[in-house]
């Protein structure tokens, strides 16, 4: 059958000819009818939904009949009733499946949170269960203790009320005495009216629960009003939020939050381990421990701290620790302190202790996919009145409790979980953990030396002295180089240094070596070859063979570990044999900066000879700041009259701990002690005079008032000081660098230098300090105009004043945003000006100046557009 050419499209439709010409026509009529388009009223719409609810679908006749008996309708014709009908009987039938829909939705996601709830119940039952099969473990373990020991429970000298429960993490037990005596003892606690019943036990969880409740109020409540730090910064990439200490408590708090890459329990087990992360801490005992009813644990915890500073004892507590698992999976880690009115025996006494407090503290755990989040808070009170006043500041800040204890601990488990990944390498590829270890046994040897505990075998010489110079002595067998030496002394003294930066110190120590280690022992020969040549080379010690070999860096960089090789000639004395005497040497807090920052140099002797768990004989330098470097005055000895009064005038000293060992024979004690006095007092000398090359400006008394206050340097005009300069120039570049353009109005090719250009901006540009209490220390022509006051009043200006107008804007509220982009834009608003009067401007930006070497050396205001000043 022959097909036309007419059919053929028709037949690929599937329809015939006929058909297609009337489905044609419907659809050019249809469209016809849709380009009459009517737009119904309010009125009209009510009408058809009644005639819809009556019938949804009118055939021809009955839509004539509506438009007839239906005034309202007349002007709209038969078609385009029909449209509506059909428009509106499709709106109700996809209204219907949408409500199905929604149903059927509802019901899957009932069905889904039951099954998570489901899962989250048998998660819970699963981590009861492994705390049970715990518990019921250390059962029969301590079952088995006390079977085997039963006959000699009964023993008369092991039955000794007088002896404290006490199980230690050493095998050498406590106090000499042997650790299965103390199991055994410890054993008595369920026979014993001395020792635990299940009423103080029930006691004992109470505390417990008491504790978790306050530390939950200040990790996640509002127990403590926090405010953040902005300068105390979380390394880790992974870290999420800020460092937060109190802003008044009792005591000293920090708190912090951050994620971390292991799960629950290996954080829990990292942060337990408080010796590998803090370096002030001497040893952690775990004295008991007992299993709580809700499958958690109770510890009964005794902790030393060293003293950083030779002016203070160290600090022990002694704490209960709570360990429990939360309704939603998270692991609470609190700890308190007690006392013997708290259900809790006594604890160890120790001497040369001052026994400090803990308020609840500890860290809470959450888990996540890919590790955990963690809340940490220290909150501490740390007895500061014992202490003398200069040096009072160290045991009042809490932002020394966040740097040392949280930041610590959270760069600590950054460095596992690195070392874990190796993403971490040194010089000659050594083991990070091994590198660690060595500036651990170093901070640990020198923390020792600061201390000098008498339990560890140290003896007071010069106790009675009035000498600025301590002296403690101790016997003990001394391995490598020193196999002939039995005896060490430990020599040590403390001064104050004004106006010094403590990293700038340290890089001056290392690179001036020769200034302070040169010393002529000519005068003390015997006591040289049998001692001091172990340890120092003596006279021309700048003779290093090269330079010191980095073995690499710990704590992101902020702390290098070198080996250092002296040369020693044999013609240096006739009795000494030549050869070359090897430093390991480690200096840390090159990056630290504001109030509290510490820097170290330690340093040892080391050989080949000596093992791997030798204490090392540390010696070297301690510097920490108690306030800002741009105080005023010289160094002092920490006896005079002067530094007592330090805190209460306007000094802000740097405090010089130092301290040296060295080891010989028992028989040179007198001539050894007299070299080591002489050499001391040489080393103290020496720094002084270094120090004073490195003196802030302002810190020489003979300077005239403008030179010795930095901001009524910069506010005068006739005498562009090199720290005005500089600080211009840092401002422009740290503008430039944050917002990516020049600040308005500033030609780098102009003939007036950048200090003249700010000087004299049309923007009032404020200069505040970065620090936890900022001043103001620069203002330009306009800014001084506008807060209506002069330069030498400009000390007394804060952040808070200068913003106390109406625009309710404080400065911890903008830090954030500055944190994260480096300025920030604040909208046309108020200040007030010293005269309390208001002072509008159109715009304002703060952006951070940093330094050449990269640190924040201030803040910058530019208010834009500020009118003239007007009563309000």
């Amino acid at each position: 059958m022959s097909i036309s050419r007419k059919e053929m499209p028709s037949i690929l439709f599937g329809v015939t000819v006929g058909a297609g010409s009337k489905r044609v026509k419907g659809v050019r009529r249809q469209r016809e009818a849709g380009a009459r388009y009517a737009r119904y009223t309010e009125q009209q719409i009510e009408v058809l939904e009644k005639l819809y609810a009556e019938c949804s679908s009118p055939n021809h006749f009955q839509r004539a009949q509506i438009i007839r008996e239906e005034p309202t309708l007349r002007n709209i014709d038969n078609k385009q009733l029909k449209v509506w009908f059909q428009n509106r009987r499709c709106r109700e039938k996809q209204r219907k499946e949408n409500c199905d829909l929604a149903s059927e939705n509802r019901r899957l996601t009932a069905a889904n949170k039951m099954l998570r709830q489901e899962n989250d119940g048998l998660q819970k039952k699963l981590a009861q269960l492994i705390c049970e099969n715990e518990h019921l473990r250390n059962q029969v373990l301590n079952l088995t203790t006390t079977i085997t020991t039963y006959d000699l429970v009964h023993q008369p000298e092991t039955n000794n009320p007088q002896m404290p429960i006490r199980i230690a993490n050493s095998n050498n037990g406590y106090c000499g005495v042997p650790l299965n005596l103390y199991i055994i003892y410890f054993q008595l606690s369920y026979r014993s009216d001395y020792l635990f019943s299940n009423s103080r036990l029930c006691s004992l969880l109470s505390l417990a629960e008491e504790t978790k409740k306050e530390f939950l109020s200040k990790a996640v409540g509002t127990a403590i009003n926090w405010i953040p730090v902005p300068w105390l910064k979380l390394r880790n990439p992974g870290s999420l939020g800020t460092i937060y200490v109190s802003s008044s408590c009792i005591g000293v708090a920090a708190r912090a939050f951050a994620t971390v890459p292991f799960k629950p329990i290996k954080t829990i087990e990292l942060l337990k381990d408080r010796p590998s992360w803090s370096r002030r801490c001497r040893n952690i005992d775990v004295i008991a421990k007992y299993p709580a009813n809700n499958g958690g644990t109770i510890e009964l915890i005794y902790t030393q701290y060293y003293a950083p500073i030779i002016m203070a004892c160290a600090r022990d507590f002694w704490t209960l620790r709570y360990t429990c698992m939360l309704g939603d999976g998270s692991y609470v880690v609190c700890e308190k302190s007690i006392s013997g009115s708290d259900a809790a025996p006594s604890s160890p006494a120790a001497l040369e202790f001052v026994r400090g407090r803990m308020m609840a503290s500890g860290y809470l755990v959450r888990p996540r996919d890919d590790g955990s989040t963690v809340y940490l808070v220290d909150h501490m009170d740390l007895e500061a009145s014992s202490i003398p006043e200069v040096a009072r500041p160290l045991y009042e800040s809490s932002e020394l409790v966040a740097k040392k204890m949280i930041v610590s601990a959270l760069h600590y488990i950054e460095h596992v979980a690195n070392e874990a990944n190796d993403k971490q390498t040194h010089a000659y590829q050594e083991n990070p953990a091994f590198l660690r270890s060595f500036s651990q046994r170093l901070s640990r040897g020198f923390n020792d030396a600061v201390n000098c505990f008498s339990e560890d075998g140290w003896t007071l010489m010069n106790g009675d002295a009035s000498d600025d110079v301590i002296m403690s002595i101790k016997r003990t067998t001394i391995f490598g180089a020193y196999t002939t030496s039995d005896t060490v002394i430990c020599v040590k003294a403390s001064c104050l240094l004004h106006n010094i930066v403590p990293a700038s110190m340290v890089q001056l120590l290392k690179e001036r070596r020769s200034a302070w280690m040169d010393f002529d022992f000519s005068d003390h020969s015997v006591a040289f070859t049998k001692a001091a040549c172990f340890s120092y080379p003596g006279h021309n010690t700048h003779n290093l063979s090269g330079a010191p070999v980095l073995l690499g860096h710990n704590n992101h960089e902020d702390e290098a570990l070198e080996v250092i090789r002296f040369d020693r000639s044999a013609d240096l004395l006739l009795t000494v044999s030549s050869g070359d005497i090897y430093h390991l040497q480690m200096s840390n807090g090159m990056e630290d900066n504001g109030f509290g920052a510490c820097s170290e140099l330690i340093f040892a002797p080391v050989d080949r000879t000596i093992p791997d768990d030798a204490v090392l004989f540390a010696s070297g330098f301690r510097i920490y700041l108690l306030g800002s470097h741009t105080d005023t005055n010289s160094s002092t000895d920490l006896t005079s009259n002067e530094a007592s009064n330090t805190r209460n005038g306007a000094q802000a000293p740097s405090m010089l701990i130092v301290a040296f060992q060295f080891p010989f024979e028992a028989h040179l004690q007198e001539e050894v002690v007299a070299m080591a006095q002489q050499y001391i007092r040489h080393v103290i000398s020496s720094v002084k005079k270094i120090s004073m090359e490195i003196m802030t400006p302002g810190s020489n008394p003979e300077m005239n008032s403008t030179e010795a206050n930095p901001a009524a340097e910069f506010n005068n005009i006739s005498s562009e000081s090199t720290y005005a300069v500089n600080l211009a120039t840092l401002i422009c570049q740290s503008y430039r660098s944050s917002l990516g353009v020049d600040i308005l109005g500033f030609n780098s090719q102009s003939t007036d230098s950048a200090f003249e250009q700010i000087q004299f901006h049309p923007y009032a540009i404020i200069c505040f300090s970065y620090t936890a209490a900022p001043v103001c220390l620069y203002s330009n022509q306009a800014g001084l105009t506008m807060l209506e006051t002069h330069s030498d009043n400009l000390q007394n200006l804060t952040v808070d004043r200068v913003l106390g107008g109406s625009n309710n804007i404080s400065l911890y509220s903008m830090l954030p945003t500055i944190n994260q982009q480096g300025y920030a834009i604040l909208p046309p608003g108020q200040c007030l000006s010293v005269m309390d009067r208001c002072v509008s401007y159109g715009q304002a930006v703060v952006w951070r100046v940093h330094a050449p070497d990269g640190s924040i050396h201030c803040l910058a205001m530019a208010f834009v557009d500020w009118s003239s000043i007007q009563e309000i």
